[in-house]
């Protein structure tokens, strides 16, 4: 199948996953006057102030929520990350059939090598958000947060790697699109 299509089907699917945790948050929402912002748990600040948002949200219907949104987030990280992987792909490999048209090789290796590390990086993402995520149930179930060694910089690198590689991704394919369509290579 080409990379083209599989991106748009995981990002359909990423949309779609998106929308059931939505759809979720703004029942739980509804019903309880709450507002939950997933954030401050991925990102608390200090085990203190995580230690404070579980027993915040520790009231047994407000507990289940919490668990019940991270269950559904490894579907959605499940459609994400691949499709930021297949999108760094896609756009590493326009530029292997520019070179190919071209007779030039390695005339963009750059851009290939760079692409390609940042679609690998999007595995790393993936393995750093199934940690987070596991790490935060097991917190949440337990009622206080446990050792917190790196978590929050797994998280926070989780992040540059996803915005690293789809807005480069995209770049790259913008800048394959204008520039070589117009000089009709």
């Amino acid at each position: 199948m080409k990379l083209k299509y599989s991106f748009f089907i995981f990002l359909l699917l990423t949309i779609i996953a998106f929308w059931i945790m939505r759809h979720h948050q703004f029942q739980f929402e509804a019903a309880t006057g709450l507002k939950f912002n997933v954030m401050e748990f991925e990102l608390p600040g200090s085990a203190e102030k995580l230690n404070e948002l579980i027993e915040t949200w520790g009231e047994p219907g407000q507990k289940a929520f919490v668990l019940k949104q991270l269950q559904l987030d490894y579907f959605f990280m499940s459609t994400l990350f691949p499709t930021i992987f297949i999108l760094c792909l896609w756009a590493r490999k326009n530029f292997q059939v520019l070179e190919l048209k071209n007779h030039s090789p390695d005339r963009f290796t750059f851009p290939k090598n760079l692409l390609f590390f940042l679609a690998a990086f999007q595995v790393l993402a993936l393995i750093f958000d199934i940690s987070e995520n596991i790490r935060l149930t097991q917190w949440i179930q337990r009622g206080f947060v446990g050792n917190m060694v790196l978590f929050e910089t797994l998280v926070k690198m989780k992040f540059v790697f996803a915005a690293a590689g789809f807005l480069s991704a995209l770049f790259f394919l913008g800048y394959e699109m204008v520039v070589f369509k117009k000089k009709g290579i």
